[in-house]
């Protein structure tokens, strides 16, 4: 028998997603890999699904709804620091060799702290305020175009945001701008390919649930 989801387990699961995925993208964030000929953190594999998802969800549930998962998404981030700066301190045990290794792979300087913080509140933040906006101005249609002018304009900003806070002064002002090349534009290709999942993820937050957000009015959970 299929199991029915009710809409705050829906929103439970995106949430659920969108900290799954941004918690991945800053472990793994510490590897440098290359894509295409171009040098990104590994977490550029994973990060753009947290617009996917704050898209998905600021659709169905509204602005109030994903303003709450970007900040739980800040507030995690700040408890995973927490997590790793005290996994780090504590003694290893007699027999456990990877002590430098593990504190390599798991430190972060406080300005890749600041800059990652910083680039993931602004952008977030900007991706709500500018999908709504665009909701508005078409009239709540043409879902992809939202998506996609809300994704790339906040994306830019994270990346932006990002290399200059943590390497301007670190490499050159060419050198910063190359970075942001590159990764940019792999999150604008990432932006587009995700238009059919994202509209996907409506369909299957919506299904089964007589309640849809009509414009800028936020209806609650509860059926």
């Amino acid at each position: 028998m299929a199991m029915h989801l009710s809409r705050e387990d829906k929103y439970a699961v995106l949430a659920a997603m969108f900290v799954l995925a941004l918690a991945a993208a800053n472990v793994i964030s510490s590897k440098i890999i290359t894509l295409f000929g171009f040098s990104a953190p590994a977490g550029i594999i994973v990060y753009p699904v947290t617009f996917m998802v704050t898209d998905v969800v600021s659709e169905v549930f509204g602005k109030r709804f994903s303003k709450h998962v970007v900040w739980l998404g800040l507030v995690m981030m700040l408890l995973l620091l927490f997590i790793t700066k005290v996994a780090i301190w504590l003694p290893p045990a007699r027999f456990y060799r990877h002590q430098q290794a593990f504190k390599t792979v798991f430190s972060a300087s406080t300005r890749i702290i600041l800059a990652s913080l910083t680039a993931y509140l602004a952008s977030q933040t900007c991706d709500v305020a500018l999908f709504h906006f665009w909701r508005n101005v078409t009239n709540a249609r043409y879902l992809w175009i939202r998506n996609n002018l809300a994704t790339m304009t906040s994306q830019l900003i994270d990346t932006v945001l990002f290399i200059m806070i943590a390497f301007y002064g670190v490499y050159g002002f060419s050198d910063c701008l190359r970075l942001i090349g590159g990764q940019y534009l792999f999150k604008f290709v990432f932006a587009i390919l995700d238009t059919p999942f994202v509209y996907l993820g409506v369909w299957w937050a919506k299904r089964g649930n007589a309640q849809v957000v009509i414009a800028d009015e936020e209806l609650p959970l509860s059926m």
